[in-house]
């Protein structure tokens, strides 16, 4: 804090209230279009959208899987899906696909009476039976059984911003389709913190197909949402299955914030924080969720934070690092993490170093605060 000043982060008032959040009016249905619309509307901006474009060129075969939704045997709804794992000697395969399989956007389950059918490669069809989801993380996580031989594809460690990649999905013939783009980060407060675009989009039917580099290693699982296409990091997801292999439960961080990395600003506000502030890198404050933590310690929007217990650079970096401490949630030994943190409040000119309490969700439904 500056010398002399009687300012401190939890004396802050309490920010003004952002508008609800756009939602269909009682017994009206918005189309895709206008849903769009609104949410432009309220955030006083669009986005714009990429050219999409194919190149199978570079690519090596991997093998994805039809996922189809069916309630009393008529199809709901197709999505796409990869073999994340294959036990030969049981004939026991793991799918990995979109949450939105088995539930909607809060985690609530779909019908009882839902089918899922998986369409292999070959075009055969065997049933699927739900192991796990996390609608959170956004993936749901299916068992197949039978005579059959699936082949595990290979996974990266990493997911970068700028990292050129090729979305895949199949269409309704199992033929394969596939999308060329790069991942990149939108300025949007209702993404979570491990969520990136890719600039590309994905075929239709595609959410749950993977997103791989040009040698065909798996780096994400790509989701269609109404603002475009995500992709959660594989190695995001890959942590969130062993712990509900261990624990059968994932031990979720809640920061309470939406933030975005300094070194994703432009080069001049880059320079800005270097030389007015002494700021090299961190994380700017997009979003404070109501009544959370962080807003009740007094952070706010356009505070920058820099965490001083470890050195990430990136958003979807810094989740992976939180979400690695939620093994200590999970085997009961602390309810929080506590990150020393460095608060800079650019408005008043001074920074607090505070302890920062991380909280931990080991709920299959979204969790805010």
């Amino acid at each position: 804090m500056a010398a002399g000043s009687t300012t401190s982060l939890a004396s802050r008032p309490l920010p003004p209230r952002h508008p609800p959040y756009p939602t269909s009016p009682p017994g009206e249905h918005l189309t895709k279009k206008q849903r769009r619309e609104a949410i432009h509307e309220w955030r006083n901006g669009g986005v714009t959208g990429s050219e999409s474009c194919t190149n199978k060129n570079k690519l090596k075969l991997i093998l994805l899987n039809g996922i189809e939704l069916l309630v009393d045997g008529k199809l709901l709804r197709q999505f796409t899906g990869v073999v994340f794992d294959w036990d030969e000697a049981n004939k026991r395969g793991k799918i990995l696909t979109t949450s939105s399989v088995v539930c909607d956007f809060n985690g609530e389950l779909h019908e009882p009476t839902l089918k899922l059918s998986v369409r292999l490669p070959n075009k055969t069809i065997t049933e699927g039976q739900l192991l796990f989801f996390n609608v959170n993380y956004g993936f749901a996580l299916l068992e197949v059984i039978g005579d059959i031989q699936l082949q595990v594809p290979s996974y990266a460690s990493s997911t970068n911003y700028g990292q050129d990649v090729f979305a895949l999905a199949r269409d309704e013939n199992m033929s394969l389709m596939v999308r060329h783009g790069t991942i990149s980060w939108l300025d949007y407060p209702v993404l979570f913190n491990y969520s990136m675009f890719v600039s590309c989009g994905i075929p239709e039917g595609g959410s749950g197909g993977l997103v791989s580099d040009h040698d065909g290693n798996i780096i994400g699982i790509a989701f269609d949402i109404h603002l475009g296409s995500v992709v959660t990091s594989i190695s995001t997801i890959r942590t969130c299955i062993e712990m509900w292999h261990k624990f059968s439960r994932v031990g979720r961080p809640i920061a309470g914030m939406q933030l975005k990395a300094v070194e994703l600003l432009d080069v001049s506000t880059q320079e800005e924080l270097c030389l007015d502030y002494n700021i090299t890198g961190g994380f700017i404050v997009n979003q404070v969720y109501e009544d959370s933590t962080a807003e009740r310690l007094g952070i706010r929007r356009g505070d920058v934070i820099v965490f001083q217990d470890n050195s990430c650079s990136t958003v979807p970096q810094l989740e992976e690092y939180l979400l690695s401490l939620g093994w200590v949630y999970l085997q009961g030994i602390s309810l929080t993490a506590d990150l020393k943190v460095e608060v800079h409040n650019l408005v008043d000119s001074y920074k607090e170093c505070i302890t920062f309490p991380v909280q931990f969700s080991d709920s299959s439904k979204r969790v805010y605060g």
